[in-house]
């Protein structure tokens, strides 16, 4: 039985593993939590901090897998990538995976590889209280090495941007922060397939999010309603950019803002997107090809030549519910909302007990739900029904 070693354990890995296990593999899951969302369905659990490459190369010796992978978690994103290097097996290069996770690094591929982009700087952890911006405002201010929306802020006048710096730094681990231009526009996903250096855009994902000033995602659908030729000039986009930062074999997630000047990069992930995008979206709304497998054969080793994929008609939604301040102590109607019409999936991610603040990134949520429709409106509809069900107690 061949063996994949998956590195974190967040919700969003659990249709991995399930998918690994389909295809016969044991699964090796490491995290620094044994209560990692994810860590019960692992054939074998290891606990450490995925960013420690020592202790991860430790425990890749102990489970000898025949592909390591970060799957829907982007953290382990550069661990993989230098286990890869060391043990010999399939994967990205550090360089590559280091392009992917720091986005000063990213943003710089794009401007050498002439991707479209907003103008940008960066401001050094010792720079933070003389930093002027060489753009004018508003600003979006960002971890240079954070995910999941964590530290992102709106600026809109100088007076603003001491403390979002603050924010976006503590956010972080150097403690530098990306200052950007604020695009404005849809914004929308791209779910890519790099094979043997060539990219296969499945679909276009329009996105929901709170708005300024934090811009954490609120809900996903698949397909996007933007019009096939600016669907053509997005994919072409992301396709530049996953090229500019040295995929080659990898799943991608990119990110990018339909501006009045076209389609420019916002960002993008070496691995699956989260949120239920690669797993369920994917799954429901394109026919011919199963994106979790398809990563998982690239960790593998197989690469492919060509890939057969097309919309499949149907529309699928996920929206979240947003944490809110207050000890959670109940969540009820959960099975209710399992039984709603249209709905494919249902995730508790509020804990009971546990303190919350006020919902400002993508890591603040109650609860989850996938649902399809015969258009973008029913499925949304589908999922708001569902959440309206979900009754919430809070101390």
């Amino acid at each position: 039985m061949k063996k994949i070693l998956l590195l974190g354990g967040p919700v969003f890995q659990k249709p991995v593993i399930q998918r690994a296990k389909s295809m016969g593999l044991y699964v090796g899951v490491a995290d620094i939590s044994q209560d990692a969302p994810a860590a019960s369905l692992a054939d074998e659990f290891f606990q450490g901090s995925i960013r420690d490459y020592d202790a991860m190369l430790a425990i890749a010796r102990e489970f000898k897998p025949d592909a390591i992978a970060s799957g829907a978690c982007d953290t382990s994103v550069v661990t993989v990538a230098r286990l890869c290097e060391e043990l010999g097996l399939p994967g990205n290069s550090v360089d590559a995976a280091l392009n992917s996770t720091d986005k000063f690094r990213m943003i710089n591929c794009f401007a050498q590889e002439g991707v479209p982009h907003p103008a940008f700087a960066v401001a050094k952890v010792s720079e933070l209280d003389t930093f002027v911006p060489p753009f004018s405002y508003p600003v979006i201010t960002k971890p240079i090495d954070s995910a999941g929306g964590r530290g992102v802020n709106l600026v809109s006048s100088p007076e603003e941007l001491p403390a979002a710096l603050q924010t976006a730094s503590k956010a972080g681990i150097s403690g530098d922060v990306l200052v950007e231009e604020c695009m404005t526009g849809p914004e929308v996903s791209v779910e890519i397939i790099v094979s043997g250096g060539i990219p296969h855009v499945l679909q276009v994902t329009d996105k929901l999010t709170s708005g300024a000033p934090n811009f954490f995602e609120i809900g996903h659908i698949q397909p996007t309603s933007l019009s096939c030729e600016q669907r053509r000039a997005i994919s072409d986009v992301a396709s530049s950019a996953v090229l500019a930062v040295g995929l080659k074999n990898s799943a991608a997630h990119a990110e990018v803002m339909l501006t009045s000047e076209g389609p420019k990069m916002v960002e993008l992930g070496a691995r699956l997107g989260g949120d239920w995008i690669t797993s369920h979206l994917i799954w429901n709304s394109v026919s011919g090809i199963d994106m979790v497998e398809t990563m998982i054969k690239l960790a593998l080793g197989e690469e492919f030549s060509e890939l057969s994929y097309s919309d499949s008609g149907k529309f699928v939604a996920t929206k979240f519910l947003p944490a809110r301040e207050g000890v959670l102590q109940e969540l009820n109607g959960i099975e209710t909302a399992r039984d709603s019409e249209g709905v494919i999936h249902v995730e508790v991610h509020g804990i009971v007990g546990k303190r919350y603040g006020k919902a400002v990134d993508d890591s603040a949520r109650f609860a989850s739900v996938v649902a399809s429709g015969n258009t973008k409106e029913e499925a949304l509809t589908n999922c708001d029904r569902a959440l309206r069900l979900i009754e919430v107690q809070m101390g």
